[in-house]
């Protein structure tokens, strides 16, 4: 595949400025094989990849596509392609919002109902700091959308309108910091107001117009075809792919379609304040802070950090098959972004791999699942009963440990148990994941915890139900901000609902009167009455906290009346 190939056929240098160009072919000889190589398994006819493009000292140093962005069709990929950068969207968001605070239009202070007014009244304002800042307390669409059965297209409509039916925040504003993609349809929705045109306007004639970014473009409406864009994907097995169909819209969070050589230009303006200017750029890099004080490290639409004690601005994406990032390090002059269309890539891993490259920085430690106990530890079986256990790492996903002889084994919900091996007193490693797990006992010894990659997953006393224990949950549950009923029921021995699709959800006993799901991120929660009754259940996520479910009598089906 020809590096530089635009789609018309011509190489890049076709109207590209001078300067560009001479930044390209001085790195060329450089180090763009070695970045090559770390697409190696994605740079296949067969297979859908990516595209990257690489910012040094003020110019686009390399861009490049890999594998296809049609398999049915063996249509490349390129750095003209387009891509859906699903939430690196929410920084053109951020810059919109920067502008206009800078312009005198809209102030961070304002409550979200000066511009939405039919908004729900919680009791306390939520100020565009807040949705900027992810301190809304309002839920995440892609959870609550899930929960309420939504398979439909989703747009910033069905987002709008979910809003209006939430009827209690997570949290109080500027209490916690939640990330919600809400708060950032929100803003675009407030930015149509008060700019009097469409987000998707605003945007192409704001900023990529000035920008020269002629492959990019918000998409507000899901069923629209978008020429030169890559399909998404997922691997199917056998080193086959399956298409992931996206039908989203929604502005101001994600659903910004773009090409690799586009987003060089947008990384460009980060140094150079061409559109908004270097006092816009310098206040969206600005944390934000909790009602309390402390510190929000982010700004915005951008994540705030340091890596190897260099500041850094980052951010991620995921949606579909689609999968992004982006990176800044505004004292090196130096950034990168990866657009991909396939849900395998870990593109934040191979673009700290590609910093290395460019940097006098390590790349990221690679895994150490081939560590092996020294010969000096002797691991102690019978100290290991301790350790044995169901822990939670988040709502619906539990890890359970338990022992097969003298062979410890990991077992995650819906995935194959994997060994475990000791190579210390108090650390683990599993295979294929590496030295991962470790045990955190109480003063007296017990095991209460296990930190997994920066996850403390409390030891769970699972408690065993009898068929009359579990009977006292069935029955019919109403949500009124879903819109939806939940019917529970015991099937094979296990408190169960049949999904729309036919399909058994489990819910499995975690504690008392809390349960957890086995095909989502969600825990449920059962309130009683004065009488042991139970009238009530709860649901949250990761996002998404205490949605209400009502105890309800529905009529039951009779049966048909028999032909005459």
């Amino acid at each position: 595949m020809t590096p530089f190939r635009s789609k018309t056929g011509r190489g890049l240098a076709v109207g590209l400025p001078i300067f560009l160009l001479v930044a390209t072919l001085t790195c060329r000889a450089d180090t763009p094989a070695k970045v090559d190589k770390l697409f190696a398994q994605w740079t296949r006819a067969d297979s859908p990849g990516a595209a990257v493009v690489i910012v040094k000292d003020g110019a686009i140093v390399y861009q490049h596509g890999y594998g296809c962005a049609d398999l049915e069709h063996h249509v490349p990929n390129t750095p003209q392609t387009l891509f859906d950068i699903a939430s690196l969207s929410k920084q053109f968001t951020g810059l919109s919002v920067a502008m206009l605070v800078h312009q005198g239009r809209l102030s961070l202070d304002d409550d979200i109902h000066k511009y939405l007014p039919d908004l729900p009244d919680f009791g306390k304002p939520i100020t565009i700091n807040n949705l900027v800042r992810h301190t809304s307390g309002l839920r995440d669409w892609p959870e609550t959308l899930m929960l309420s059965e939504w398979y439909g297209p989703i747009t910033l409509d069905v987002i709008l309108e979910m809003v209006r039916r939430q009827r209690e925040l997570d949290f109080a504003p500027g209490d916690e910091e939640q990330y919600s993609n809400t708060g950032y349809n929100l803003l675009a929705a407030a930015i149509a107001r008060i700019t009097g045109q469409s987000f998707r306007s605003w945007t192409e004639k704001t900023i990529f117009q000035p920008l020269g970014m002629t492959n990019s473009m918000v998409c507000d409406d899901p069923a629209e075809v978008i020429n030169n864009c890559a399909n998404s994907y997922a691997p199917a097995g056998d080193g086959k792919f399956q298409r992931v169909v996206s039908q989203l819209s929604a502005e101001g969070s994600s659903s910004i379609f773009m090409s690799a050589e586009d987003m060089g230009k947008w990384l460009l303006n980060f140094e150079s304040g061409r559109v908004g200017g270097k006092d816009v750029i310098q206040a969206m890099q600005q944390p934000g802070k909790l009602n309390n004080g402390t510190r929000v490290d982010y700004g915005f639409g951008l994540g705030l950090g340091v890596y190897h004690r260099i500041p850094r601005i980052t951010h991620g994406g995921s949606w579909a098959g689609y999968r992004s990032f982006m990176m800044w390090m505004p004292e090196k002059r130096f950034a990168i972004a990866i657009l991909a269309n396939t849900s395998d890539m870990d593109t934040y891993d191979v673009a700290m791999n590609i910093t290395s490259l460019y940097l006098d920085i390590p790349a990221p430690a690679k895994s150490k699942s081939d560590v092996r106990p020294s010969a000096a530890f002797k691991p102690d079986p019978s100290n290991w009963n301790a350790i044995l256990g169901t822990y939670r790492l988040a709502p619906g996903q539990l890890v359970t440990i338990t022992r097969e002889g003298d062979q410890l084994l990991t077992q995650a919900t819906h995935e194959e148990k994997l060994k475990v091996t000791q190579v210390s007193e108090t650390n683990f490693w599993v295979e294929t994941n590496g030295p991962a797990l470790t045990f955190v006992r109480d003063d007296a010894g017990a095991v209460k915890k296990l930190s997994y990659h920066g996850i403390n997953a409390e030891k769970l006393t699972v408690p065993e139900l009898t068929p009359s224990q579990l009977a006292a949950y069935t029955g019919d549950y109403w949500s009124e901000e879903l819109g939806v009923v939940a019917h529970l029921e015991v099937h094979d021995g296990r408190l169960a609902r049949r999904s729309r699709f036919g399909t058994w959800i489990i819910l499995l006993p975690t504690g008392t009167d809390v349960f957890d799901s086995d095909a989502g991120e969600f825990s449920v929660r059962f309130t009683r009455n004065a009488a042991s009754e139970v009238i009530e259940s709860s649901v949250s996520g990761n996002r998404v906290r205490n949605i209400r479910y009502r105890r309800i009598t529905l009529p039951k089906a009779q049966p048909a009346a028999p032909a005459i």
